[in-house]
């Protein structure tokens, strides 16, 4: 199913908290809205808005209220992104590569068919995502317009023989008011694919090319300047094996810093996060290089000798604010090639509530 051109048929808001809808087909069905927050509401719950994801739910928790949409994220470990006012929480289904996002202030659920795997936040209440052969596709999640080619790109063909000067994988990976990034897979080592990235500019699109070591799995976050991004990604050791790395990458200079080297015989690093004091966490797998092998999880955080993990104990992700701190706790070890996941915790002062249990990541509004 693509994407509609009619009102009616491009997108599906549904009235979430406990509201059940049969959806058949493409088109739209309306439920009442609940009210909106009022002002003195909305205030209240500046700072205590956070979101999670399951491989079968994206849910908004503001305050001691939890906003939740079902879907079928299958097993992507990608981030939970909010837009950049903060406005929207969203997320997209790996099955349908439909865009999913909830309303923090009117608790609405859209569901947008955008034949994408990745979106990003671009301005207000804007999101993006990549459109083969070659747009940049954006819709307001405050508006009424149905998704418009925001930008049309004509990407270099591919100079490897490996691909016969083709390409496939292209995917937004992050965005900032200057630059939206974009990685694309345009050649294929020995066992894993290799991706090359552009950073899509007002006036120029500019090839940065690979950086080393960050193939295969890429994510990135931004930085706080507008121009340089952290980069999360492995290459190849073995069919069964990869090096986890992280980078950042200027796009202004294509000035790349390699951090250091994750611990471990086989690693991974994934949803990468620039905090606003200029830190960066990582979350990360390691295993052996062996059939059925367990996988260690944990988030760590950029230190001076290297890589130091976020908490007391093994977490899938985290962040800390002024009076609470919000963790997946970690559960079992999973298979190698499994998706982490564990308990959601809340901690406020000496009072602790697990939320929910299966969660894979977090996200949280970067602004005020």
């Amino acid at each position: 199913m693509g994407i509609a051109t009619k009102a009616s048929g491009w997108r599906t808001r549904i009235a979430a908290l406990g509201a059940v809808v049969a959806v058949a087909g493409c088109g739209e069905v309306e439920q009442p809205a609940l009210p909106r927050l009022t002002p003195a509401e909305e205030e209240a719950a500046k700072g205590s808005v956070f979101a999670y994801r399951t491989d079968a739910e994206l849910a908004v928790v503001r305050g001691s209220e939890t906003v939740r949409a079902p879907g079928s994220f299958g097993y992507s470990s990608a981030a939970v992104t909010f837009t950049r006012d903060g406005h929207y929480a969203f997320a997209v289904e790996t099955s349908s590569k439909t865009l999913v996002a909830l309303g923090v202030r009117d608790r609405s659920v859209t569901r947008i068919p955008c034949d994408c795997t990745d979106a990003v936040a671009l301005r207000d209440s804007v999101v993006a995502w990549w459109r083969e052969p070659g747009q940049i596709m954006s819709m307001d999640l405050a508006g009424n317009e149905p998704p418009a080619a925001e930008r049309e790109i004509v990407l270099p063909e591919s100079p490897s023989p490996l691909t016969g000067g083709g390409w496939d994988g292209a995917k937004l990976v992050a965005a900032t008011d200057e630059y939206v990034l974009l990685a694309r897979v345009e050649s294929r080592g020995l066992w894993w694919e290799k991706s090359h990235l552009y950073a899509i500019g007002a006036d120029a699109i500019l090839p940065l090319g690979r950086v080393p070591g960050i193939d295969a799995g890429l994510s990135a976050a931004a930085g706080p300047d507008g121009h340089t991004f952290v980069l999360a990604g492995a290459t190849a050791r073995s069919a069964t094996c990869g090096s986890g790395n992280v980078a950042t990458i200027d796009a202004d200079t294509n000035g790349v810093r390699s951090l250091p080297t994750l611990p471990g015989e086989c690693s991974a690093a994934y949803n990468p996060r620039w905090s606003a004091d200029g830190s960066i966490t990582i979350a990360t797998r390691k295993w052996d290089d062996v059939a059925g092998a367990p996988s260690m999880v944990d988030r760590l955080q950029s230190a001076a000798q290297g890589w130091a993990p976020v908490g007391e104990y093994p977490v899938v992700d985290m962040f800390s604010r002024e009076q609470e701190s919000v963790q997946v706790v970690a559960g079992e070890p999973t298979d190698a090639r499994g998706t982490p996941h564990g308990v959601l915790v809340v901690q406020k002062g000496q009072a602790r509530e697990e939320l929910a249990e299966q969660v894979i990541s977090l996200g949280a509004p970067t602004i005020s």
